[in-house]
């Protein structure tokens, strides 16, 4: 499956910083939350990797254009 970046993060200061730790978790908490409210499985559309020097977090496609679509705002900040 496909994903899209929807946050990235230097592994080493998400290693050093625990306020950027709560961060990334936060984001990635929110996401799994909003692909809830719609029906969509947390597991299968959001997920967290690590990818050289960063720790992406990402959605799949289809949740994606899902929120592209939909009306109203799901980002948080």
């Amino acid at each position: 499956m496909t994903f899209i970046t929807a946050a990235r993060f230097s592994k080493e200061r998400l290693e050093k910083d625990e306020n950027l730790r709560i961060r990334a978790d936060q984001v990635q908490h929110h996401l799994r939350e909003i692909a809830l409210d719609v029906g969509l499985d947390p597991e299968l559309n959001v997920t967290r990797a690590e990818v050289n020097d960063e720790v992406r977090i990402g959605i799949s496609e289809y949740m994606d254009e899902y929120y592209r679509e939909a009306p109203g705002s799901w980002r948080h900040y």
